[in-house]
């Protein structure tokens, strides 16, 4: 069985549900997730928290939590003895240069942080410098646009050639540890 952990709309729990027979998407965004189980016949959506998920004691074989906060206790607990968690977030320098608009002082990204009581398989670092023509709607799509200064987002309201951003992943997957 695979579970997302904040699912969202359900984009990525389509890609992994076409791997497995049982797939779930849990999301608090009622919107969210009407959208990914209307997108989506194959997989289970279900609104609820990822801090109490609602399902039995190891019975998970995959979990994923992309861009989301990792419930370490709850995946520790669903996930089975040899089951693997799958995270994804941003790394040092993702959206630097957007950030460069945004703010007088710049703070990147700190390093993921290893969820309490697992142990890492794998990590992998992506990172690539993409020219996004429309900013305004790359920051729609971040929390910087709820956390930054009006003078920032005038900035780039005012960006008329595009920008230049980095694009930087880190995707780790993890195993309980013994």
């Amino acid at each position: 069985m695979y579970i997302d952990l904040g699912c969202g709309e359900g984009y990525y729990t389509r890609r992994f549900a076409k791997e497995v027979e049982e797939g779930y998407g849990i999301d608090l965004s009622r919107p969210s997730i009407a959208h990914a189980a209307g997108q989506d016949k194959q997989t289970q959506y279900i609104v609820g928290s990822i801090f109490e998920l609602p399902f039995a004691d190891l019975s998970a074989d995959l979990l994923t939590s992309i861009f989301t906060p990792i419930p370490a206790k709850e995946a520790r607990r669903v996930l089975k003895e040899d089951g693997l968690l799958i995270t994804v977030g941003p790394g040092k320098n993702h959206h630097k240069e957007l950030k460069e608009v945004l703010y007088e002082n710049v703070r990147l990204n700190d390093e993921p942080k290893q969820p309490e009581g697992f142990e890492l398989v794998d990590r992998t670092e992506l990172s690539e410098l993409v020219h996004v023509d429309d900013v305004w709607s790359l920051l729609e799509m971040t929390p910087y646009r709820y956390k930054s200064p009006a003078e920032g987002l005038e900035r780039v309201k005012n960006l008329k050639n595009g920008l230049d951003v980095t694009f930087d992943f880190v995707i780790s997957t993890w195993r309980k540890a013994k």
